[in-house]
């Protein structure tokens, strides 16, 4: 299972990345991470005092409210693109795309413009196993391990006890840690305290295509995808689709961090190598200009190659941008230097000799690095879009809108589940901290008006959020195009259903 490894990998590179967003912005962001017995944290923020819910309101009045709203929030939120679906009685009652899916390109967003949904993948995962259950392939409350000819998990006192239920609901104790390798251990007895986990779920495909005998996209364009008429929605990049998928919008700090950071080390590496060295040969410690830029060249090409040879060769489109970053970096900090040189030559000669010039060298290079790393995170770049990734239950899906939409009335007024397992998933399983807690693949906020079964979706350069309403019948899906475009997602679900809306602070 170590083609799923990007999936996971993705979201430790995101924790980095929401830090450093959270730093950008002045807001304090929490890390989603649970242990035994410890309630979830969230953002430090006063919850937002409850509102009606907007169901009794025409949805015409709703729909014409987002219409005029969104255009104004992309501009405040420098977000290029976002579609949106709205649940309405049980119907998808409108579906619209506002902005960019390619800044560069101006490429419109629509209807029908397809995003990556991320975690999203963990919510239609659970659904086709629940399908499985009843069809008496898979049980909610056996040990998954039981059903599996090929053993998945290290032997351990608790890995024979994990269920499916204790996988849909994040309470198997296995973690998310996946570095250097895949950590298939188990944190707390199952069923006892709630982890958000990748590895749970990447469990639960294995027993999915081991029953199956089909690759996770195959099982779920059989029972999900088609029967649902999810035309748009697949596991891996359909050719039929690529034309429509929007690019992800990230700003290039994040990868250029990601460069510098090991070729910083690197460089340090070299330099108390062959200060030495140039000692023996010149009789100084000082490195030459010649030496220095070699020793920055051979930098830069061992970290490239240490990137490729990492874990991220799963994730080619954000390597690809990794290289263009350290290309550009490379390029300007070169022709800075360039111009830096002919203002130092200018001099008078006291200021051009011994330490002082060694000085000013030492503060043109940390002016133009700081420079240009303060200059990275004040505008965001489209990712190029994805190969085609191996199907991933921790986060491959790419869907509209409007299939996110039909697929969440599914959960609530199903078709081909029974209503007795659409009771599962919107049951409580485990508390997941003060207000929530976690169905069968999909969390809960509690408030006094009502329960509302929500999954968000983050990955490089896309944002989302799906919520319903189970018993109004009334929901919304907002998938952006950019790294920060949750809290815009946020925003808009609930303007569009009103109530009390948390979700921003898990």
């Amino acid at each position: 299972m170590h083609r799923l490894r990007p999936a996971l990998l993705r979201m430790m590179i995101l924790n980095i990345a929401a830090i450093l967003a959270s730093s950008a912005t002045g807001e304090s962001t929490a890390l989603l991470q649970v242990t035994h017995g410890a309630e979830l944290p969230y953002t430090q923020t006063r919850p937002r005092e409850e509102v009606p819910l907007r169901f009794s309101e025409p949805y015409e009045i709703v729909v014409a409210d987002l219409e005029d709203y969104i255009p104004r929030r992309l501009r405040e939120a420098d977000v290029p693109g976002l579609a949106i679906a709205l649940i309405h009685n049980k119907r998808v009652v409108w579906s619209a795309g506002f902005g960019l899916a390619n800044k560069i390109t101006g490429r419109a967003v629509t209807p029908e413009t397809v995003f990556e949904a991320a975690s999203i993948s963990k919510v239609v995962t659970t659904y086709i196993a629940l399908r499985l259950v009843e069809q008496g392939k898979l049980t909610l409350d056996d040990p998954l391990s039981a059903r599996l000819s090929n053993p998945w998990l290290p032997h351990s006192d608790y890995a024979g006890k994990i269920t499916l239920r204790h996988v849909a609901s994040h309470s198997s104790g296995l973690t998310d840690n996946v570095l250097p390798t895949i950590d298939k251990s188990i944190a707390f007895a199952p069923g006892s305290a709630f982890l958000y986990t990748g590895i749970g779920f990447m469990y639960m495909q294995e027993a999915i295509e081991q029953v199956t005998g089909k690759s996770l996209d195959a099982a779920a364009r059989e029972v999900v995808f088609e029967p649902l008429g999810m035309a748009s929605s697949s596991f891996v990049n359909r050719s039929e689709c690529m034309s429509r998928m929007a690019n992800g919008h990230m700003r290039p700090i994040l990868p250029l961090l990601l460069f510098l950071v090991p070729c910083a080390i690197i460089i340090v590496g070299i330099v108390l190598i062959g200060a030495p060295v140039a000692r023996l040969v010149t009789g100084q410690w000082r490195l030459s200009r010649k030496m220095t830029t070699g020793a920055c060249l051979a930098a830069a090409m061992l970290t490239l190659l240490l990137l490729v040879g990492s874990s991220l060769n799963g994730l080619p489109n954000f390597l690809l941008l990794v290289g263009l970053c350290a290309t550009a970096f490379g390029v300007v900090f070169m022709l800075a230097s360039l111009f830096a040189g002919k203002i130092v030559a200018r001099l008078p000669v006291h200021l051009r000799e011994g330490k002082l010039r060694a000085l000013l060298s030492l503060v043109w290079v940390v002016s133009i690095v700081g420079g240009l790393l303060y200059s990275a995170g004040l505008f965001t770049i489209p990712v190029s879009r994805s190969p085609s990734p191996p199907p991933s239950a921790v986060g491959s899906l790419r869907t509209t809108a409007r299939d996110l939409a039909v697929f969440l009335i599914e959960l609530t007024e199903p078709r081909h589940l029974s209503q007795k397992m659409a009771r599962e998933i919107s049951s409580p399983q485990i508390s997941a901290g003060e207000g929530f807690s976690w169905g069968l693949g999909i969390g809960i906020q509690h408030s006094g008006q009502g329960n509302a079964l929500w999954q968000n979706a983050q990955t490089f350069g896309f944002r989302g959020l799906m919520v319903v309403y189970p018993e109004h019948g009334s929901g919304v899906v907002v998938l952006t195009n950019s790294d920060y475009g949750y809290p815009v997602a946020c925003d808009l679900a609930q303007r569009a259903l009103g109530g009390k809306a948390r979700w921003e602070y898990f």
